[in-house]
């Protein structure tokens, strides 16, 4: 469990997918950790990275770069990316900046997310 900050984290691995439980604030402070994060995650080389985002309390625009370098860090590597659950003002902001569809958004209600994968439209 990391924790510097306004964020903390926590990694578990199974089997061959790694799930990030990330939890406070993430914003131009805190999204450069998540970045660094997430790097770690992927150094064992897992098929998929499970971010759940449903314990970040505050996410501003620079928040939204670093979940979007994320996917593209996961999915450079080699990597699944989804993005699991998420307080309604986060749902909200990335349905409307069709961030849900690029991050792979899994609601809770969906128990098949569709892992986000590369997308020409993805890597502008």
């Amino acid at each position: 469990m990391s924790g510097e900050g306004g964020i903390t984290s926590l990694a578990l691995r199974e089997g061959d997918t790694v799930l990030l439980g990330v939890f406070g604030e993430l914003d131009a402070l805190t999204g450069p950790e998540l970045g660094d994060v997430v790097t770690d995650c992927l150094s064992p080389r897992p098929v998929r990275l499970v971010m759940d985002v449903s314990a970040v309390s505050f996410c501003d625009a620079a928040g939204l770069a670093a979940l979007v370098a994320a996917r593209d860090g996961a999915v450079h590597a080699g990597a699944e990316f989804t993005l699991a659950g998420g307080q309604p003002t986060l749902l909200r902001i990335l349905t409307i900046t069709h961030l849900d569809a690029r991050l792979g958004l899994r609601h809770a209600t969906d128990p098949h997310p569709a892992p986000a994968r590369r997308h020409p439209d993805n890597d502008r």
